[in-house]
């Protein structure tokens, strides 16, 4: 066999030689850089470890509401309620919890449908009782977790209410705005009692504003009613008195006033007949219930007296009589009555 001998230059080898060494290194770099390129793609694994387990870790939250509190009631008794009741019982203060947007599950009609308009009535059930105990029965069948009376109700029967859902007493007498702002309170609803005496006390400033031609100022004005019992009343601060003394501006007789130094929270003060006139402001206004028929034929005999006829208000044509409804003291009364009255003033 014969074997082929290649001769390479010297010149030749050294030139394959630096390209091979060339390669060499290249094929180093590319190791090297591969190599970072793999300890940087590690890099957010890390990281998006990290972040899943941040995601992952529990937030921080509010402390839970507690469920229940415990509040002082008008009898000063200590009441556990529900912090956010949902089926409320509104013995007397129907139109209170619909002017603070709760739907009561039951109320006293007798009161209520003088009140409250069919609609606001809707789902509203009747649970009896005229100045007493309302029925026992009805409200358990309701199944309510707060129940609303007024502090004239019998002890015996606020006992009997308690065993069937917490039961707070509201006092009947305090002013109008007080009582809505505690029972705002109770039912978890401060904000809208705020609100609703806000929008209350612009449309009130509005309504003076408007009566400006129609009312001198330091007018004085007087409320009376004529109850069952034959009997003259005269109006406190509150009721009539509200609408007249601090939403329309009208000034209380002096000697009107001081029927009430003793007693500023009084709803009404007994009068005699011979003494009206003592009482009688320049605007007079004579609540008559004549769904009564006792009460108006108690009124035409007292309106067709020489007393009544021979006040200045009656020949100055700014007497006025109205009926029941303008005696009620409530939210929505109140507010029907920045309306009415005006109306009355104006003629």
């Amino acid at each position: 066999m014969k074997m082929r001998i290649t001769i390479i230059s010297e010149g030749t080898y050294l030139q394959r030689l630096t390209k091979a060494i060339a390669l060499l290194c290249a094929v180093v770099i590319m190791g090297s850089l591969l190599a970072a390129c793999g300890a940087k793609s590690e890099a957010p694994k890390s990281e998006a470890g990290e972040n899943k387990a941040a995601a992952s870790a529990p937030k921080e939250t509010a402390p839970a509401q507690p469920a229940t509190r415990v509040i002082k009631d008008a009898k000063g008794r200590d009441v556990t309620i529900p912090t956010k009741p949902q089926r409320i019982v509104s013995h007397y203060f129907p139109a209170e919890t619909a002017a603070l947007g709760v739907k009561a599950v039951g109320t006293n009609y007798a009161t209520a449908t003088q009140i409250l308009s069919k609609e606001q009535l809707e789902g509203v059930e009747d649970i009896g009782g005229q100045g007493v105990n309302p029925n026992l029965e009805k409200i358990l069948s309701l199944n309510p977790d707060l129940i609303l009376v007024p502090d004239f109700l019998e002890p015996n029967g606020v006992e009997a209410l308690s065993k069937i859902a917490p039961t707070v007493v509201v006092s009947y007498t305090v002013d109008l705005f007080t009582r809505l702002r505690t029972l705002g309170d109770i039912t978890g609803k401060t904000k809208e009692a705020e609100e609703w005496i806000a929008k209350y006390n612009k449309k009130a400033q509005e309504k003076r504003d408007q009566l400006k031609p129609y009312v001198k100022p330091g007018e004085t004005a007087t409320a009376f009613v004529l109850f069952q019992d034959k009997k003259l009343y005269v109006y406190g601060n509150q009721r009539l008195g509200s609408t007249m003394y601090d939403a329309l501006g009208f000034v209380r007789p002096e000697k009107a006033t001081k029927l009430f130094e003793s007693n500023k929270d009084a709803l009404w003060q007994t009068i005699s007949e011979e003494t009206l006139p003592d009482y009688a402001g320049d605007r007079i206004f004579i609540v008559v219930n004549d769904s009564n028929p006792d009460v108006k034929k108690a009124a035409e005999q007292f309106l067709g007296s020489p007393v009544w006829k021979n006040l200045p208000a009656v020949k100055n044509g700014k007497a006025y009589v109205v009926g029941n409804k303008w005696s009620f003291y409530d939210p929505i009364t109140l507010d029907w009555l920045l309306d009415e009255m005006p109306k009355l003033l104006m003629k």
